[in-house]
């Protein structure tokens, strides 16, 4: 290593007995004179090759950042036209967003010794570094997952305001809460934590990761640092996991987004975030002789036309403007999580859960060559819902809305009948017990499209068409002493059996 990238760190005694360590002794010619650099943080070791002097040691990571755009956080801010001094809280490698109780690196230098503090490098989240070169096992403080609009370390001191309301949006969205009955759960053999809690999380991503809240009793939700590697990695946005791969167990989304796909005879449960299996067509109960054309579903969402799958409807970045001035008013990131999302008269997402389709905005569903206008976009997601629940109101009707099927007359519709005349085929003893008997699959399959997937069948329209067609038809020929289907429903399902290629 040469010597004159490892002198501009710090001059201090230990600096200079690190530098013998490392190099094993002085060049023969002299060594450059430093610029007056910062006495905590110890910046680049070489600017000019954006090597940190973290990463003279931390190799693996030195290497993994220089891909990220934190690597590129300066130049990025000069390429914008747009640079304004307060931008370099940010852009910097300084006391902001850490534990340092003051702005030094940056701020605390000399105009030609600030390009060594340039970009978000290690210290830009781990603090001061120099204490760390001195005393390497113990001195260095760690980072935070934790994230929130009021931080003042972390992630959300710089990714949040207007331009940037990541932690804003994650905040109002389902990942930046969790429900204390599921995180806090560490008595129960289905892992609840490893999926609702943000530390349990994060270790089965990456179980050697170190933070300050590592020890802490107090539960966080599913922070930044879950889904996106501060180091950086070979996924796009610094992500753990790719999330443009269709494998239920590699794509990062759906790699808490499958559990109980499945119906369990040993369980009445129904599905639990079935929405991964159910975008690649492998979720539910599957009926006897089942088939349909899957090529017939052209527009399905896991298809080639969506490559980025769940992200590609549910993380929509959009600039919103004003609609009488055009005046900038917020960059929206996505970070919300939610698709088709609610928004004003302006176009700005309110954090609604639920509103008039009117009130919607479908754009992600018209850039990806599926529909040529939210309109359109708008007009097939009312039909495929209602087309959805006529299936379902003649399988079940859940009168008194407690989620679980009942039988006649507390509950209505072919379920509710056989659930009061075939009372042990949905029993967790006896033959319920050893196997999903036709009526427990046709009750999953009818929960999952309508409630536990979320999507009301979105996620895979034809899929889910195919599902309760078929589960409709194995439940009437396993239970003969059911009633025939009227001649409404008789011309329905034929047209649509047929329009989706399904064998009869």
């Amino acid at each position: 290593m040469a010597f004159d990238r490892i002198v501009r760190i710090p001059f201090t005694a230990f600096t200079l007995a690190l530098v013998v360590a490392l190099t094993g002794c002085a060049d023969e010619e002299a060594p450059l004179t430093p610029a007056p650099l910062d006495a905590d943080f110890v910046g680049y070791s070489n600017p000019q090759t954006r090597q940190t002097t973290c990463g003279n040691c931390h190799i693996s990571k030195q290497r993994a950042w220089a891909q990220t755009a934190h690597a590129g956080a300066w130049s990025s801010l000069e390429d914008s036209g747009e640079m304004q001094p307060f931008c370099a809280r940010c852009h910097t490698t300084n006391g902001f967003a850490n534990t340092a109780n003051d702005s030094a690196g940056y701020f605390a230098v000399s105009a030609d010794a600030q390009q060594f503090y340039r970009d978000v490098q290690c210290e830009s989240c781990h603090g001061p570094g120099a204490g760390h070169i001195a005393a390497p096992d113990d001195a260095q403080p760690l980072s935070t997952i934790a994230a929130d609009t009021g931080a003042t370390i972390g992630c959300a001191t710089c990714h949040s305001g207007t331009h940037q309301p990541f932690v804003e949006e994650w905040r109002a969205s389902a990942h930046g809460s969790y429900y204390a009955g599921a995180a806090g759960n560490t008595t129960s053999s289905a892992g609840c934590p490893n999926c609702h809690e943000g530390r349990a999380a994060l270790r089965r991503f990456d179980p050697d990761a170190k933070f300050v809240e590592q020890g802490s009793a107090t539960l966080q939700p599913i922070t930044c640092a879950v889904c996106h590697d501060p180091h950086g990695g070979p996924n796009s946005r610094q992500l753990r996991k790719p999330i443009d791969v269709a494998d239920v167990s590699e794509n990062l989304c759906m790699n808490c987004h499958q559990r109980r796909s499945v119906p369990d005879p040993a369980s009445s449960s129904g599905a639990h975030s079935p929405q991964g299996p159910m975008l690649t067509g492998e979720a539910g109960w599957i009926p006897p002789n089942f088939a349909y054309d899957a090529t017939r579903a052209a527009s399905s969402h896991g298809s080639d036309a969506n490559p980025r799958l769940c992200a590609g409807c549910h993380v929509e970045r959009f600039t919103v403007t004003d609609a009488a001035t055009g005046a900038f008013i917020v960059q929206s990131t996505g970070h919300s999580f939610r698709a088709i999302a609610c928004v004003d008269a302006n176009g700005q997402p309110t954090g609604a859960a639920d509103c008039p389709d009117t009130e919607r905005r479908f754009n992600a569903c018209a850039s990806g060559g599926c529909h040529a206008t939210q309109n359109a976009a708008r007009g097939a997601r009312q039909v495929l819902e209602g087309r959805l629940q006529s299936y379902a109101n003649v399988l079940w009707r859940d009168k008194n809305g407690n989620g679980r099927l009942d039988p006649l007359p507390t509950d209505s519709g072919l379920l509710a009948q056989v659930r009061a005349t075939t009372p042990g085929d949905f029993s967790t003893t006896g033959t319920g017990a050893t196997i999903v008997t036709v009526g427990e699959g046709t009750w999953f399959n009818t929960d999952m499209v309508i409630n536990g997937d979320g999507s009301h069948g979105v996620h895979n329209p034809f899929y889910a068409e195919a599902l309760l067609l078929s589960s409709t038809a194995a439940l009437r020929a396993q239970y003969t002493y059911l009633p025939p289907p009227s001649v409404r429903e008789q011309l329905l399902t034929s047209e649509r059996r047929r329009a989706l290629g399904m064998s009869r």
